[in-house]
């Protein structure tokens, strides 16, 4: 009896460790920030790419690749940490680490204002902490800009100051930081909203999507989610079979081809897709497949 409970709870762990995996969103890495700002350095820059991070895997359904190995590999790779990524480095880096979409983006504000007035001894200080983060979001495989857009923060501090005593501040890091909390969830709303699945449908492949493998039943295609492939897809594998030309130009009237069976994607990286047979038999490499 004790063995067939240990088999339940088992099961039970399983289950629950597997099917968030099911529910995976798009894979996405947050890269370094630019601190385009006068205030904090670099140390801004990826202070706010690690905000970002937390709040998409709190707040949305991304499958979001660890930043700590993400910049061990981008060290690796000699691809530096200031935060200055363009599109063509930010897709070459997707493609090392298997994701399909890199956010890059920068500081553009972050600092204070102050204001107040008063008399009779008595001043009133407000200072005004506030924040702007710009972000683009990079298709891997086209190297196109899907997303862009900014968020806003801000956060107000009262100060009293009576005959030149009490209440004064120079800086205060918990109002900047709420500020800067507070740019980073309006984009990671505006984030959550944007649709990247038909931007990414979109692009579609240089050429027909083929057959690159076949191990029995298990197919891999030479194109994947960048060319608008999704997992759960159905696709119809043909073959090409003759072509009728004009026998006085010799131009192509016309190529004829087999239905050779249906396949269904299992997932879909970037550049390629998995799939199983459905239906059908005599699968080759080269073999069309279409929607």
């Amino acid at each position: 009896m004790r063995l067939k409970h240990w088999g339940i709870w088992l099961a039970a762990i399983f289950c629950v460790a597997v099917a968030p995996l099911s529910w995976a969103g798009p894979r996405v890495a947050v890269v370094d920030f630019e601190n385009k700002s006068q205030h904090g350095g670099w140390r801004v820059g990826r202070g706010a790419a690690d905000m970002l991070t937390t709040e998409l895997v709190k707040g949305t359904n991304f499958d979001i690749f660890e930043r700590d190995r993400l910049n061990s590999i981008m060290q690796e790779q000699n691809f530096g940490s200031s935060g200055r990524v363009d599109t063509a480095t930010a897709a070459k880096i997707g493609k090392i680490i298997g994701v399909q979409y890199i956010v890059t983006g920068s500081v553009t504000e972050y600092g204070q204002s102050s204001s107040g007035g008063g008399g009779g001894g008595i001043n009133v200080g407000k200072k005004g902490y506030h924040a702007s983060v710009d972000v683009r979001v990079v298709d891997v495989n086209t190297s196109r800009i899907l997303f862009a857009d900014t968020g806003n923060g801000h956060k107000a501090s009262m100060n009293v100051r009576v005959f030149g005593f009490g209440g004064g501040e120079s800086w205060n890091e918990k109002s900047a930081t709420e500020a800067m909390r507070g740019a980073i969830n309006e984009l990671v709303t505006k984030l959550d909203n944007a649709d990247f699945a038909s931007s990414t449908a979109a692009a579609q492949p240089a050429g027909p999507v083929l057959l690159a493998d076949v191990a029995g039943s298990d197919i891999i295609l030479n194109a994947g989610s960048g060319a608008g492939l999704k997992s759960g897809q159905t696709l119809t594998v043909k073959r090409k079979g003759r072509e009728i030309k004009d026998p006085a130009t010799g131009a192509v009237l016309k190529v004829t081809y087999k239905t050779i069976g249906k396949i269904k994607l299992t997932s879909a990286e970037s550049s390629y897709a998995e799939a199983t047979v459905v239906s059908g038999s005599d699968f080759k490499v080269g073999d069309i497949a279409e929607p």
